[in-house]
């Protein structure tokens, strides 16, 4: 079981994370413009932090913070797939 510190400090990162996404997927929106470089990374970051959930939910932790975090950022990444 992950301590409350480490849960706190991994919503806190998803959080950010989307937030960042969501922005740079606007911004791309706005200026028509892919800046192909942004936009792949926070995909990868999407991607990995998905990965750190994935395992943190599989490992019994009974939060129900965790499994939300684990679903936004499901959704997030099928936005920035779809996204352009």
């Amino acid at each position: 079981m992950a301590s409350e510190d480490y849960i706190e400090e991994c919503l806190y990162r998803v959080q950010n994370l989307i937030d960042r996404a969501l922005t740079e997927l606007m911004e791309v929106k706005m200026i028509r413009e892919n800046d192909p470089t942004e936009y792949a990374f926070i995909q990868k970051e999407l991607g990995d932090l998905q990965g750190e959930f994935d395992q943190l939910v599989g490992d019994k932790n009974n939060d129900p913070r965790l499994e939300e975090a684990q679903k936004r950022l499901n959704e997030v990444r099928e936005i920035m797939t779809r996204g352009i």
